[in-house]
């Protein structure tokens, strides 16, 4: 009986289908990534132009921003009617419709904050998540009242001294904050610290579903937000990826200055 639920266990790992290459596309940037709901991929090229695939991985939308002066370091997709572009060093949000035509343009010093801010993601109701790096705060700026409506002090969850943050994002009504160096912090969409995933090392995440996913040593790890289990789909270690954008039906692997492209 035990050597027959062995054969059964190792059957049903060979069934399962490995992603297949299909393509190399070539990228600006391996963290100003996003996805929305559609399957929709969304990318800067080595032009810094934002690029739209469809599911299919088509090319359908490209949008070029109006100087070259702007590097957006953040790229926020997941409503589907909107696309956030976050520009550290000018320190403005940019907001575009599905179509990339532009919605508002924010520039944070407007709202008396001062080149500090140093990831940010799209809210839920149109406002924005900030991470303040000077005053060490989790805020959300509703441009509407035109002013910050939530501000959670940071000092008793992150460690001053040893942070490093890459990025936010809001996704099933909780605020997930990266840090490079000790983990995922978890808030609820009152800015209230909830808790921490240990998944450090990691320069971008996404969400799939039930499931955080994120790249770390070259192989994609998928890890369940409920169940806090996590598994694993390996890569030659020499292909170097550092991220991923993961839809229904494509992986899109990033590394250095190229994504490749499989179906699974």
């Amino acid at each position: 009986m035990l050597c027959l639920l062995v054969l059964s266990a190792v059957s049903s790992v060979a069934q399962q289908p490995m992603p297949k290459y299909i393509r190399t596309i070539e990228v600006g940037s391996t963290t100003a990534i996003s996805t929305d709901r559609n399957s929709a991929v969304y990318y800067l090229n080595s032009r810094r132009n934002l690029v739209q695939l469809d599911s299919l991985g088509r090319q359908i939308t490209l949008y070029s921003p109006p100087t070259t002066l702007a590097r957006n370091t953040t790229v926020d997709a997941w409503n589907s009617l909107k696309v956030l572009l976050f520009s550290q060093d000018r320190q403005e949000l940019l907001l575009l419709d599905r179509f990339f035509r532009p919605l508002v343009n924010v520039s944070l010093a407007d709202f008396e904050i001062q080149n500090t801010v140093k990831a940010a993601a799209l809210a839920s109701d149109d406002s924005f998540w900030l991470f303040d790096e000077t005053d060490f705060k989790l805020s959300k700026l509703d441009t509407r009242l035109r002013k910050v409506t939530i501000e959670t002090p940071l000092n008793l969850v992150l460690d001053r001294n040893k942070f490093d943050i890459r990025m936010l994002r809001e996704y099933q009504n909780l605020v997930y904050l990266l840090d490079y160096n000790s983990g995922v912090y978890v808030f609820d969409n009152l800015g209230n610290y909830k808790q921490k995933l240990p998944i450090t090392g990691v320069s971008y995440i996404g969400f799939l579903d039930n499931e955080l996913y994120f790249v770390k040593e070259g192989n994609l790890h998928f890890y369940d937000l409920y169940k806090q289990q996590e598994r694993t789909i390996s890569f030659p270690k020499e292909k170097n990826y550092t991220s991923v954008l993961v839809t229904k039906n494509r992986l899109y692997l990033f590394a250095r200055t190229t994504a490749d492209v499989y179906s699974w």
